[in-house]
Protein backbone atom coordinates (compact mmCIF):
# COMPACT_ATOMS: atom_id res chain seq x y z
CA UNK A 1 0.00 0.00 0.00
CA UNK A 2 1.42 3.40 -1.05
CA UNK A 3 1.91 5.87 1.79
CA UNK A 4 2.61 9.59 1.77
CA UNK A 5 6.27 10.54 1.59
CA UNK A 6 7.57 12.03 4.84
CA UNK A 7 8.36 15.73 4.50
CA UNK A 8 10.33 18.24 6.54
CA UNK A 9 6.99 19.66 7.67
CA UNK A 10 5.95 16.26 9.08
CA UNK A 11 9.08 16.10 11.23
CA UNK A 12 8.70 19.73 12.33
CA UNK A 13 5.05 19.21 13.30
CA UNK A 14 5.86 16.04 15.28
CA UNK A 15 8.47 17.89 17.37
CA UNK A 16 6.81 21.31 17.43
CA UNK A 17 9.79 23.03 15.83
CA UNK A 18 10.13 25.08 12.66
CA UNK A 19 10.64 23.53 9.24
CA UNK A 20 13.81 25.63 8.88
CA UNK A 21 15.24 24.12 12.06
CA UNK A 22 14.65 20.61 10.75
CA UNK A 23 16.24 21.53 7.43
CA UNK A 24 19.34 22.99 9.09
CA UNK A 25 19.83 19.88 11.23
CA UNK A 26 19.32 17.36 8.43
CA UNK A 27 21.75 19.31 6.24
CA UNK A 28 24.37 19.18 9.01
CA UNK A 29 24.13 22.91 9.75
CA UNK A 30 22.77 22.60 13.29
CA UNK A 31 25.94 23.85 14.98
CA UNK A 32 26.22 26.72 12.51
CA UNK A 33 22.76 27.95 13.50
CA UNK A 34 23.26 27.36 17.24
CA UNK A 35 20.74 24.50 17.52
CA UNK A 36 21.31 22.50 20.69
CA UNK A 37 22.85 19.04 20.49
CA UNK A 38 19.78 17.58 22.19
CA UNK A 39 17.41 19.10 19.64
CA UNK A 40 19.61 17.92 16.80
CA UNK A 41 19.53 14.39 18.23
CA UNK A 42 15.74 14.43 18.54
CA UNK A 43 15.27 15.70 14.99
CA UNK A 44 17.56 13.05 13.52
CA UNK A 45 15.88 10.30 15.51
CA UNK A 46 12.43 11.45 14.41
CA UNK A 47 13.58 11.60 10.78
CA UNK A 48 14.78 8.00 11.06
CA UNK A 49 11.58 6.94 12.81
CA UNK A 50 9.42 8.45 10.07
CA UNK A 51 11.65 6.98 7.32
CA UNK A 52 12.48 10.41 5.94
CA UNK A 53 14.28 10.39 2.57
CA UNK A 54 15.72 13.71 1.31
CA UNK A 55 14.14 15.11 -1.85
CA UNK A 56 17.04 14.85 -4.29
CA UNK A 57 15.66 17.27 -6.86
CA UNK A 58 14.62 19.90 -4.34
CA UNK A 59 18.10 19.83 -2.85
CA UNK A 60 19.62 20.02 -6.32
CA UNK A 61 17.56 23.07 -7.20
CA UNK A 62 18.77 24.83 -4.05
CA UNK A 63 22.40 23.99 -4.81
CA UNK A 64 22.13 24.72 -8.54
CA UNK A 65 23.49 21.30 -9.56
CA UNK A 66 22.40 17.66 -9.42
CA UNK A 67 25.85 16.04 -9.42
CA UNK A 68 24.47 13.79 -12.16
CA UNK A 69 25.79 13.10 -15.68
CA UNK A 70 23.69 11.53 -18.42
CA UNK A 71 25.35 8.73 -20.40
CA UNK A 72 23.77 7.89 -23.78
CA UNK A 73 25.01 4.68 -25.42
CA UNK A 74 23.85 2.88 -28.59
CA UNK A 75 24.21 -0.74 -27.49
CA UNK A 76 25.26 -1.73 -23.97
CA UNK A 77 25.04 -5.41 -24.95
CA UNK A 78 28.19 -4.77 -27.00
CA UNK A 79 31.29 -5.46 -24.89
CA UNK A 80 32.89 -2.26 -26.21
CA UNK A 81 30.12 -0.03 -24.85
CA UNK A 82 29.71 -2.11 -21.72
CA UNK A 83 33.35 -1.40 -20.85
CA UNK A 84 32.96 2.30 -21.64
CA UNK A 85 29.85 2.40 -19.45
CA UNK A 86 31.60 0.68 -16.53
CA UNK A 87 34.65 2.95 -16.78
CA UNK A 88 32.65 6.18 -16.98
CA UNK A 89 30.31 5.26 -14.15
CA UNK A 90 33.17 4.29 -11.83
CA UNK A 91 35.22 7.39 -12.65
CA UNK A 92 32.26 9.74 -12.23
CA UNK A 93 31.47 8.15 -8.87
CA UNK A 94 35.05 8.78 -7.77
CA UNK A 95 34.55 12.45 -8.74
CA UNK A 96 31.34 12.66 -6.68
CA UNK A 97 28.86 12.32 -9.56
CA UNK A 98 26.01 9.89 -10.22
CA UNK A 99 25.25 8.53 -13.70
CA UNK A 100 21.95 8.22 -15.56
CA UNK A 101 22.56 5.54 -18.22
CA UNK A 102 20.27 5.12 -21.23
CA UNK A 103 20.53 2.62 -24.09
CA UNK A 104 19.23 3.76 -27.49
CA UNK A 105 19.55 0.46 -29.42
CA UNK A 106 20.87 2.61 -32.27
CA UNK A 107 17.30 3.87 -32.72
CA UNK A 108 17.42 7.48 -33.91
CA UNK A 109 13.95 8.38 -32.67
CA UNK A 110 14.42 6.70 -29.30
CA UNK A 111 17.71 8.51 -28.84
CA UNK A 112 16.03 11.90 -29.21
CA UNK A 113 13.33 10.97 -26.70
CA UNK A 114 15.81 9.67 -24.12
CA UNK A 115 18.08 12.71 -24.49
CA UNK A 116 15.18 15.04 -23.82
CA UNK A 117 14.15 12.99 -20.79
CA UNK A 118 17.67 13.21 -19.41
CA UNK A 119 17.71 16.97 -19.87
CA UNK A 120 14.35 17.24 -18.08
CA UNK A 121 15.92 15.47 -15.11
CA UNK A 122 18.24 18.45 -14.72
CA UNK A 123 21.48 16.58 -15.37
CA UNK A 124 24.64 18.66 -15.14
CA UNK A 125 26.19 17.32 -18.34
CA UNK A 126 25.99 14.56 -20.93
CA UNK A 127 28.39 12.03 -22.47
CA UNK A 128 27.00 10.53 -25.66
CA UNK A 129 27.93 8.03 -28.39
CA UNK A 130 25.32 9.25 -30.88
CA UNK A 131 23.25 7.30 -33.38
CA UNK A 132 21.89 10.46 -35.03
CA UNK A 133 23.84 12.88 -37.15
CA UNK A 134 24.86 16.09 -35.39
CA UNK A 135 22.38 18.17 -37.39
CA UNK A 136 19.53 16.09 -35.94
CA UNK A 137 20.79 16.53 -32.37
CA UNK A 138 21.38 20.30 -32.50
CA UNK A 139 17.71 21.23 -31.81
CA UNK A 140 17.80 19.11 -28.64
CA UNK A 141 21.19 20.36 -27.48
CA UNK A 142 20.06 23.96 -27.97
CA UNK A 143 17.28 23.36 -25.44
CA UNK A 144 19.86 23.31 -22.67
CA UNK A 145 23.17 24.90 -21.78
CA UNK A 146 24.68 21.79 -20.20
CA UNK A 147 28.09 20.67 -21.48
CA UNK A 148 28.16 17.68 -23.85
CA UNK A 149 31.08 15.39 -24.67
CA UNK A 150 30.94 12.93 -27.57
CA UNK A 151 32.66 9.58 -27.02
CA UNK A 152 33.59 7.02 -29.72
CA UNK A 153 31.25 8.65 -32.27
CA UNK A 154 31.97 12.31 -33.06
CA UNK A 155 29.55 15.23 -33.04
CA UNK A 156 31.12 18.02 -35.07
CA UNK A 157 34.33 20.04 -35.19
CA UNK A 158 33.08 22.46 -32.53
CA UNK A 159 32.05 19.79 -30.02
CA UNK A 160 34.23 17.88 -27.58
CA UNK A 161 35.16 14.40 -28.79
CA UNK A 162 37.14 11.48 -27.38
CA UNK A 163 37.75 8.42 -29.54
CA UNK A 164 39.97 7.09 -32.32
CA UNK A 165 40.64 8.16 -35.89
CA UNK A 166 38.63 5.35 -37.45
CA UNK A 167 39.55 6.17 -41.04
CA UNK A 168 43.29 6.25 -40.36
CA UNK A 169 43.28 3.15 -38.15
CA UNK A 170 41.27 1.17 -40.73
CA UNK A 171 43.54 2.19 -43.60
CA UNK A 172 46.57 0.96 -41.64
CA UNK A 173 45.08 -2.53 -41.44
CA UNK A 174 46.04 -3.27 -45.05
CA UNK A 175 49.72 -3.41 -44.14
CA UNK A 176 48.93 -5.90 -41.35
CA UNK A 177 48.05 -8.78 -43.69
CA UNK A 178 50.77 -11.44 -43.87
CA UNK A 179 50.70 -11.27 -47.69
CA UNK A 180 49.38 -8.80 -50.23
CA UNK A 181 45.63 -9.46 -50.63
CA UNK A 182 44.17 -10.33 -54.03
CA UNK A 183 40.79 -8.94 -52.99
CA UNK A 184 39.60 -7.50 -49.67
CA UNK A 185 36.01 -7.73 -48.46
CA UNK A 186 34.74 -5.40 -45.75
CA UNK A 187 32.06 -7.07 -43.57
CA UNK A 188 29.64 -4.29 -42.61
CA UNK A 189 27.38 -4.63 -39.54
CA UNK A 190 23.88 -3.21 -39.28
CA UNK A 191 23.07 -0.37 -38.97
CA UNK A 192 25.60 0.54 -41.64
CA UNK A 193 25.05 4.31 -41.59
CA UNK A 194 26.78 4.78 -38.21
CA UNK A 195 29.53 7.38 -38.56
CA UNK A 196 32.33 5.16 -37.22
CA UNK A 197 31.46 2.33 -39.63
CA UNK A 198 31.41 4.72 -42.58
CA UNK A 199 34.78 6.15 -41.53
CA UNK A 200 36.29 2.67 -41.36
CA UNK A 201 34.90 1.83 -44.79
CA UNK A 202 36.34 5.05 -46.23
CA UNK A 203 39.74 4.28 -44.75
CA UNK A 204 39.91 0.77 -46.19
CA UNK A 205 38.55 1.83 -49.57
CA UNK A 206 41.06 4.67 -49.95
CA UNK A 207 43.96 2.44 -48.91
CA UNK A 208 42.89 -0.29 -51.36
CA UNK A 209 42.58 2.25 -54.16
CA UNK A 210 46.06 3.56 -53.42
CA UNK A 211 47.50 0.01 -53.31
CA UNK A 212 45.52 -1.06 -56.40
CA UNK A 213 43.80 -3.88 -54.48
CA UNK A 214 40.18 -4.78 -55.40
CA UNK A 215 37.79 -4.00 -52.55
CA UNK A 216 34.13 -4.72 -51.93
CA UNK A 217 31.96 -4.00 -48.91
CA UNK A 218 29.04 -6.29 -48.06
CA UNK A 219 26.24 -5.73 -45.55
CA UNK A 220 25.95 -8.56 -43.04
CA UNK A 221 22.55 -10.30 -43.45
CA UNK A 222 20.35 -11.04 -40.43
CA UNK A 223 20.18 -14.76 -41.18
CA UNK A 224 23.35 -16.81 -40.64
CA UNK A 225 22.64 -19.07 -43.63
CA UNK A 226 22.59 -15.95 -45.80
CA UNK A 227 25.90 -14.91 -44.24
CA UNK A 228 27.37 -18.30 -45.11
CA UNK A 229 26.22 -17.99 -48.73
CA UNK A 230 27.58 -14.47 -48.93
CA UNK A 231 31.02 -15.47 -47.63
CA UNK A 232 31.19 -18.49 -49.93
CA UNK A 233 30.24 -16.33 -52.91
CA UNK A 234 32.98 -13.82 -52.10
CA UNK A 235 35.59 -16.58 -51.85
CA UNK A 236 34.50 -17.92 -55.25
CA UNK A 237 34.86 -14.40 -56.69
CA UNK A 238 38.51 -14.27 -55.61
CA UNK A 239 38.37 -12.73 -52.13
CA UNK A 240 41.19 -13.94 -49.91
CA UNK A 241 41.15 -11.27 -47.18
CA UNK A 242 38.30 -10.11 -44.94
CA UNK A 243 38.04 -7.18 -42.53
CA UNK A 244 35.09 -7.29 -40.13
CA UNK A 245 34.21 -3.74 -39.14
CA UNK A 246 33.29 -4.53 -35.55
CA UNK A 247 33.70 -7.46 -33.17
CA UNK A 248 30.04 -8.54 -33.27
CA UNK A 249 30.08 -9.25 -37.01
CA UNK A 250 33.52 -10.91 -36.78
CA UNK A 251 32.06 -14.04 -35.20
CA UNK A 252 29.39 -14.41 -37.86
CA UNK A 253 31.93 -13.87 -40.64
CA UNK A 254 34.17 -16.49 -39.02
CA UNK A 255 31.26 -18.94 -38.95
CA UNK A 256 30.70 -18.31 -42.66
CA UNK A 257 34.35 -18.95 -43.46
CA UNK A 258 34.29 -22.24 -41.57
CA UNK A 259 31.08 -23.31 -43.29
CA UNK A 260 32.81 -22.64 -46.62
CA UNK A 261 35.68 -24.85 -45.36
CA UNK A 262 38.16 -22.05 -45.95
CA UNK A 263 41.37 -22.60 -44.00
CA UNK A 264 42.52 -19.60 -41.95
CA UNK A 265 45.09 -18.19 -42.61
CA UNK A 266 46.23 -20.56 -45.39
CA UNK A 267 43.32 -19.91 -47.78
CA UNK A 268 41.86 -16.68 -46.43
CA UNK A 269 42.82 -14.13 -43.83
CA UNK A 270 40.56 -12.37 -41.31
CA UNK A 271 41.10 -9.21 -39.25
CA UNK A 272 38.60 -7.66 -36.87
CA UNK A 273 38.31 -3.93 -36.26
CA UNK A 274 37.55 -4.18 -32.52
CA UNK A 275 38.98 -6.83 -30.28
CA UNK A 276 37.19 -9.26 -27.99
CA UNK A 277 38.54 -11.23 -25.07
CA UNK A 278 37.26 -14.41 -26.71
CA UNK A 279 39.33 -13.91 -29.87
CA UNK A 280 42.58 -15.06 -28.28
CA UNK A 281 41.07 -18.44 -27.34
CA UNK A 282 39.75 -19.34 -30.79
CA UNK A 283 41.39 -21.66 -33.31
CA UNK A 284 43.07 -19.88 -34.90
CA UNK A 285 43.16 -16.85 -32.58
CA UNK A 286 41.63 -13.85 -34.32
CA UNK A 287 43.90 -10.93 -35.17
CA UNK A 288 42.23 -7.67 -34.21
CA UNK A 289 42.64 -3.94 -33.81
CA UNK A 290 42.18 -3.18 -30.12
CA UNK A 291 40.68 0.20 -29.30
CA UNK A 292 41.72 1.96 -26.07
CA UNK A 293 38.24 1.49 -24.59
CA UNK A 294 39.07 2.28 -20.98
CA UNK A 295 41.13 5.32 -21.94
CA UNK A 296 38.23 6.64 -24.03
CA UNK A 297 35.96 6.41 -20.99
CA UNK A 298 38.46 8.01 -18.63
CA UNK A 299 39.26 10.85 -21.03
CA UNK A 300 35.54 11.49 -21.62
CA UNK A 301 35.02 11.96 -17.88
CA UNK A 302 38.05 14.23 -17.64
CA UNK A 303 36.67 16.31 -20.49
CA UNK A 304 33.14 16.59 -19.06
CA UNK A 305 34.65 17.56 -15.70
CA UNK A 306 36.64 20.33 -17.38
CA UNK A 307 33.54 21.42 -19.30
CA UNK A 308 31.56 21.74 -16.07
CA UNK A 309 34.14 24.26 -14.89
CA UNK A 310 34.40 26.18 -18.19
CA UNK A 311 31.48 25.77 -20.59
CA UNK A 312 32.56 28.50 -23.05
CA UNK A 313 35.90 26.94 -23.92
CA UNK A 314 36.15 25.77 -27.56
CA UNK A 315 35.59 22.06 -28.15
CA UNK A 316 38.60 19.77 -28.24
CA UNK A 317 39.15 16.50 -30.10
CA UNK A 318 41.21 13.71 -28.54
CA UNK A 319 42.21 10.93 -30.96
CA UNK A 320 43.68 7.99 -29.07
CA UNK A 321 45.82 5.28 -30.67
CA UNK A 322 44.78 1.66 -31.26
CA UNK A 323 46.93 -1.45 -30.87
CA UNK A 324 47.07 -4.26 -33.43
CA UNK A 325 46.82 -7.65 -31.75
CA UNK A 326 48.70 -9.95 -34.15
CA UNK A 327 47.42 -13.46 -33.60
CA UNK A 328 46.92 -16.28 -36.09
CA UNK A 329 44.23 -15.24 -38.55
CA UNK A 330 45.88 -12.54 -40.65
Amino acid sequence: MKTKRTSLSDIAKALNVSKATVSFVLNDKGDQFNISKEKQRLIKEKAKELSYVPNFFAKSLRQGETKTIGLVLPDISNAFYAEICKTIQEKLYDEGYNTFIVNTNDDNDLEKVLMRELIQRCIDGMIIAPSNEMKDLIPILLETHIPVVFADRPGDNLADFVGVNNELEASNLLSSFSQVPKKIVGIVPQPADVSTIQQRLNGIEKACLKANIPFESVLLPDNQSDVNNLIEGQIHSGADSFIALNNKCTLRALSGLRTAEAKIPEDVRLISFDDSEAFQYMNPPISALRQPVRDIGLQAVTRIYERLKESKEPGKHFHLSCEFMARGSH
